[in-house]
């Protein structure tokens, strides 16, 4: 009786195996991101799944940084969202802008106003059309007396469009300060 051995190289199938177990691990990355990203589901634990990933880039990370540090914000743990954006500026993601801009709101929220505009300073530096941190900024110029200064704000912000989700919001502030700034 002859034995029949199997033909399937051993590598060949370790091969399928790796390659099966990476898709899924990127799929559950992007998953991770999405939700990350997202309002809905277990964001932060998503975002901590980012960061701590070998798999993420340095983009990747500082992007999860600055989403989970939104999150925090969003909840109120201004401290805690200031430190994820803190974390998130070295790695330079591609909107850092945002991470200075959400700093400056974690600084707005709880009253340290100078840190807060330098922080909207850097955000403006970065990108000059960055209309939330404009308007953010114009308040807070507003707050300290420094009319003129708030006005400018408020028009470069009207005049300004970004990408993100607050843009509308930016504008209709603007609008509504700089209305009544200019009927005084």
């Amino acid at each position: 009786m002859v034995m029949r051995r199997n033909t399937t190289p051993a590598w060949s199938l370790v091969f399928v195996t790796l390659a099966a177990l990476a898709f899924g691990t990127a799929t559950a990355a992007a998953q991770d991101t999405e939700v990350c990203r997202g309002h809905s589901g277990d964001t932060i634990a998503a975002c901590t799944r980012v960061i701590t990933s070998p798999r993420s880039t340095r983009e990747q990370v500082g992007d999860a940084y600055i989403n989970r540090g939104q999150h925090y914000y969003e909840l109120k743990e201004d401290d805690r969202g200031r430190e994820q954006f803190d974390r998130a500026i070295p790695l330079k993601p591609r909107w850092v802008e945002m991470a200075y801009g959400n700093r400056g709101n974690a600084y707005y929220a709880k009253g340290e106003d100078e840190k807060a505009i330098d922080s909207y300073d850097r955000a403006i530096e970065i990108d000059p059309k960055y209309t939330s941190a404009l308007t953010a900024r114009g308040l807070l110029y507003e707050k300290a007396g420094a009319i003129e200064r708030a006005k400018a704000d408020y028009e470069a912000s009207l005049a300004a469009d970004t990408i993100f989700e607050d843009n509308q919001w930016a504008h209709d502030v603007a609008r509504k300060h700089l209305d009544a700034l200019n009927s005084k």
